[in-house]
């Protein structure tokens, strides 16, 4: 009963992620008529410490960009994993 249960647990969290990735897609045609796929996600939890350390290093400090560079901060921080901060880059 337990794999079922799993099975089905994971299945509904699919299902959620599915939902909202969805949100960040959408298809357009250029001036040639060809459909042309965007997939635009902001979400921070799904990418690596190290990954999130180089986009903090290249965003710039700009207020259009301060609520993206502070997810960014708060989810470094709720991982507690400072190994791939920019400090350890320098040496």
């Amino acid at each position: 009963m337990n794999k079922i249960n799993e099975a089905i647990n994971n299945t509904t969290y699919i299902d959620v992620l599915m939902k909202q990735q969805a949100n960040n897609f959408y298809v357009e045609r250029d001036e040639t008529g060809d459909l042309v796929y965007h997939w635009a996600d902001a979400r921070v939890d799904m990418l690596s410490s190290s990954k999130l350390w180089s986009i903090l290093l290249r965003c710039d400090t700009s207020d259009q960009s301060l609520a993206f560079t502070d997810a960014i901060t708060n989810e470094l921080i709720s991982r507690k994993d400072f190994d791939h901060s920019p400090r350890l880059w320098m040496q």
